[in-house]
């Protein structure tokens, strides 16, 4: 199916509001499935502190709590601001997703398998646009994998928009373009593509919800420019620190200058 470029509604405030609604799984499905290579049929939301508005949580981290056909627990989230010791916490939401469905007499066996998948807009893993972590079992004598391991631990998805290169040749490429960009382009492929640009199209909106997006974007625009000037304050600090440190040791004014150029260069380098 050939398709116009179209500005779309951005993805974390489709999560937080028409992916919620039953007619609209579809487009969830469509990306987990080529996400993960099989068929995926969500057959409902999960409750979840995650899946509550929240002052605190209202621009800057949007989660979905989702369960599939096979009793698979999946958690989504968009993550647009850099936070310290992000891994650990998605490692901690999905053992406590798992422990919250855990009670007195629970039997191991009915134990559900997490499948965690991040959209992180800053640098949380390096070079690659698309990373998969799960556990995995060697035989240390044999220095080889065991594979007849039941599938019941978690996997972790992280997808970062920012390092992909725009270079569309898969289906789960057409998503991260959508996600980078808020925007379908070229030949769509993507299973249940059509859809989320039929159901997200931003030309659809009614007063209503073109207002409230809008004052979201503006909410989200502003977080980012302060935790910027944040950022930036910080780094001048440690640079005139540095610098102070620099002269008292008895360094030149040329020698500061080319330590200051190297750390500027190995900055900009990675």
């Amino acid at each position: 199916m050939s398709n116009n470029e179209r500005t779309l509604i951005s993805f974390d405030w489709a999560l937080k509001t028409i992916l919620r609604q039953k007619d609209n799984f579809d487009i969830l499905e469509g990306f987990l499935s080529d996400l993960l290579g099989y068929h995926i049929k969500i057959i409902g939301l999960l409750e979840s502190e995650s899946n509550k508005d929240s002052e605190d949580d209202k621009f800057n981290r949007v989660d979905l709590k989702a369960q599939d056909s096979d009793g698979k627990e999946i958690i989504i989230e968009v993550q647009h601001d850099t936070e310290p010791d992000y891994l650990e916490r998605v490692y901690y939401g999905a053992a406590k997703s798992l422990v919250n469905d855990m009670w007195e007499g629970y039997k191991y066996g009915k134990v559900k398998k997490i499948i965690s998948v991040s959209i992180v807009y800053w640098g949380v893993l390096k070079k690659s646009y698309v990373v998969k972590g799960s556990m995995k079992f060697e035989d240390l004598v044999g220095s080889q994998e065991i594979k007849d391991v039941k599938d019941i631990f978690a996997d972790y998805y992280f997808i970062q928009p920012k390092l992909f290169e725009d270079k569309i040749k898969t289906k789960l490429d057409e998503w991260v373009y959508l996600f980078k960009y808020s925007k379908v382009k070229g030949e769509i492929k993507a299973t249940n593509m059509d859809k989320a640009q039929e159901k997200l199209d931003r030309l659809k909106m009614t007063e209503r919800e073109r207002l409230a997006y809008e004052e979201y974007q503006l909410n989200k625009t502003i977080n980012e420019g302060v935790l910027q000037v944040r950022e930036d304050k910080g780094i001048e600090k440690g640079r005139q620190e540095m610098i102070e440190a620099m002269k008292a040791s008895g360094m030149s004014n040329e020698q500061i200058e080319n330590v200051l150029k190297l750390a500027e260069e190995k900055i900009n380098s990675k």
